[in-house]
């Protein structure tokens, strides 16, 4: 276990104190079970990919959950769909009490389904990603989620620089899962080796467990093209043709990625529009350390001088914008926006506070004609202010009702 404390720690033990139960999910190595640890550190810790652990829950869930008289923790909990609904008669037998069981998951078709059918309304989910920039360099707390949940743009001009551009280009270069970050990144062959395992595992592996009857190699095949994609509008018929496969067993493909936390699904912002919009969706690899493995770039200058490198940073920029979210339980939903006349804002999110759109650019400087689409977008929805994000100085209003808030503030 590392010593870094995860961001998302104040989260969940907020949760464990309005909810009996908690369900922690996640890709594989991004860190689930030092969280639990770092949550419940002195607790009972119950590992169901240990046999003996598991073993002694199977028996007989039920008798197990009684014999528990304070917190407990359990690990990779999918691994076990009868434990659902024994936790469920645990938790109605003492349904006042809070924080009795703190659980982690990894993806699984059935995991989410167990929990709304047995759990619901007596659990609560976090959704937990790789290292955040203020973990990655063991920053503090950022203020900034809850400044612009509150639309405080005085709160934000007030901010100091976190990180310079070069730790935030390293950060994007090598991603976010903690392990291959903080002991791999300056060994170019052990960041590759960790990359090339960990992917081998989530195709060798976990795809084949969850979903003994695909085909793994067209599924390789299909998450190689993802990475090619990311960032892109997607048209399932190519993927098809590429493959050679139906459009419904593209569209399969999609879910089961998005559904195991390597690629996330952006779907088109649509309402309120009075314009004509593409409802074709985006997405993107969700961290840009996997994302830049697949697509052989290795080092800072080979990745600032990639045609892709614009999509990489809006990708990265993006998912670290949703972690600072989640991490403050600020809930927000991820949107992109495109008219038919190709007016394009990178992202929208919609939380309680309302809609922020938000663009991104790699450069330092951002030109009056990239603000056209987020001016009209903002006049339209009676919004109170939009944002550009890029590796700017400092923060600084570009228009009356667009600032500017550089990628060393997140």
């Amino acid at each position: 276990m590392h010593d870094i404390k995860r961001s998302a720690v104040s989260a969940v033990s907020y949760l464990l104190k309005h909810f009996p139960c908690v369900v922690v999910l996640g890709a594989r190595q991004v860190g689930k079970t030092t969280l639990l640890k770092q949550v419940l550190p002195n607790k009972p810790f119950f590992d169901l990919e240990s046999r003996t652990d598991c073993e002694r829950i199977q028996r007989d869930p039920e008798f197990f959950l009684s014999q528990q008289e304070g917190p407990t923790v359990i690990d990779e909990a999918q691994t076990l769909p009868a434990l659902f609904s024994a936790l469920r008669v645990a938790i109605d037998r003492h349904r006042d009490k809070k924080g009795l069981y703190l659980l982690s998951g990894s993806s699984s078709p059935d995991l989410l389904k167990h929990i709304t059918e047995s759990l619901a309304g007596r659990a609560a989910i976090f959704e937990l990603s790789g290292f955040g920039l203020e973990e990655a360099w063991k920053l503090p707390v950022n203020p900034l989620y809850d400044l612009l949940a509150k639309k405080n743009a005085g709160g934000i001009l007030a901010l100091k620089p976190r990180l310079d551009n070069n730790r935030i280009l390293e950060s994007c270069l090598f991603g976010s899962y903690p392990e291959p970050f903080l002991t791999q990144r300056k060994d170019t062959k052990a960041f590759y080796l960790w990359m090339e395992n960990y992917f081998t595992s989530y195709i060798r592996r976990d795809i084949r467990n969850l979903f003994p009857g695909l085909n793994i190699e067209n599924y390789q095949k299909f998450v190689a093209m993802l990475a090619g994609a990311s960032g892109q509008l997607l048209n399932a018929s190519d993927f098809a043709r590429s493959l050679d496969i139906s459009q419904p067993t593209v569209k399969s493909y999609f879910q089961i990625a998005h559904g195991t936390f390597v690629w996330r699904l952006l779907p088109s912002f649509h309402k309120n529009i009075s314009k004509r919009v593409i409802k074709m969706p985006k997405g993107h690899m969700r961290d840009t350390g996997l994302l830049n493995h697949i697509l052989h770039i290795g080092a800072a200058q080979q990745l600032q001088s990639h045609p892709a490198y614009g999509r990489i940073w809006e990708t990265f920029i993006i998912e670290e914008l949703l972690k600072g979210f989640g991490n403050a339980l600020l809930p927000v939903a991820p949107f992109f926006y495109r008219t038919t006349n190709n007016a394009e804002i990178d992202l929208i999110l919609e939380g309680d506070f309302g809609l922020l759109p938000i663009e991104i650019k790699a450069g330092s400087l951002t030109a009056s004609r990239n603000l056209i689409a987020l001016e009209q977008f903002i006049h339209e929805q009676k919004l109170p202010f939009g944002l550009v994000i890029n590796n700017s100085l400092q923060p600084a209003w570009l228009t009356p009702k667009i600032l500017q808030i550089p990628a060393g503030y997140l």
